[in-house]
């Protein structure tokens, strides 16, 4: 769903008031939790204070596509 360079904003109903509406780059895709799959995928999102820190993708929203730059004619 999400890629790497992806901004994204943490929804107002995320579970740790702290990180909402905090806005975050995605840095890679953590995978499914086994044991739960109603959360979605999981990302680490770096945020501007330097902190990573993983959120599943119910609790995102998207706000900007990273751009994709074609490196084949360099």
């Amino acid at each position: 769903m999400y890629e790497v360079g992806d901004l994204v904003q943490v929804n107002n109903d995320c579970a740790v008031t702290y990180f909402r509406g905090r806005i975050a780059l995605v840095t890679k895709a953590a995978g499914h939790d086994v044991t739960d799959h109603s959360q979605g995928l999981y990302y680490s999102l770096q945020f501007s204070d330097g902190e990573e820190h993983i959120f599943p993708s119910i609790e995102l929203s998207l706000l900007s596509k990273a751009e994709r730059k074609n490196n084949e004619n360099r």
